[in-house]
């Protein structure tokens, strides 16, 4: 059984209250920082970020493990391709300008994590960007909210992945702790036991090279 998966009442308890407009400010901000090109949504869930893009007219397409989520999401009209993230992607190398991995790499153990990053790697274009948010392991209300939560990263670690997996110019855009006053604090030193989160934008290098791993 995989333990960052939820049972069949998961996206109903947790996500009962949203649909694909929650998801507007997530997909417009990040597509700021990426070029016009196809979309890939890594852990799709039910699929709402998927539906949000394609009711813009963007080109989107959504991956899932959970079988709840890919029928919810074709409850809808929304069609994901249901696959295990420890799998390879059934995309070719450099499909995708833009990936999303938003709100899953707590859900996934730690090499299905790795493998993950690096399929995005290998199905974004050259200079294509993945946008990574999640909560950081400093987040102890995050540790707890949820029994899903079963990676939970912190910024530096985040960041260690990314470039492990080939990723350039990483952008965080973490959020405090604490309130105004954490933010403050935050903002000033950056010490992410200050973090609620581990997010980050991450490019695939324009012309490709090598991996860390292959330097040696």
């Amino acid at each position: 059984m995989n333990r960052g998966i939820g049972g069949s009442n998961y996206y109903a308890d947790r996500y009962g209250d949203r649909d694909w407009r929650f998801y507007g400010p997530v997909l417009g901000s990040a597509l700021t920082h990426s070029a016009p090109g196809p979309i890939l949504d890594i852990g799709a869930g039910h699929g709402l970020l998927v539906e949000c893009a394609l009711r813009w007219g963007l080109q989107c397409v959504g991956v899932d493990g959970s079988d709840h989520g890919v029928a919810l999401a074709a409850a809808r009209g929304i069609e994901l391709i249901h696959s295990q993230l420890s799998e390879v992607l059934p995309f070719r190398e450099s499909t995708f300008q833009t990936a999303f991995m938003n709100q899953v790499i707590e859900h996934l153990e730690p090499p299905v994590a790795r493998r993950a990053l690096d399929e995005g790697f290998r199905v974004l274009r050259p200079g294509g960007m993945i946008y990574v948010a999640s909560p950081s392991r400093f987040n102890a209300e995050q540790r707890v909210a949820d029994p899903t939560h079963i990676n939970l990263l912190a910024p530096s670690e985040l960041h260690a992945m990314l470039r492990a997996a080939g990723f350039v110019d990483l952008r965080p855009f973490d959020k405090a702790l604490y309130g105004r006053l954490g933010e403050i604090v935050f903002n000033r030193i950056q010490f992410e036991r200050l973090s609620s989160s581990a997010n980050c934008l991450a490019f695939k290098p324009a012309a490709t090279q090598p991996r860390n791993s292959e330097l040696a």
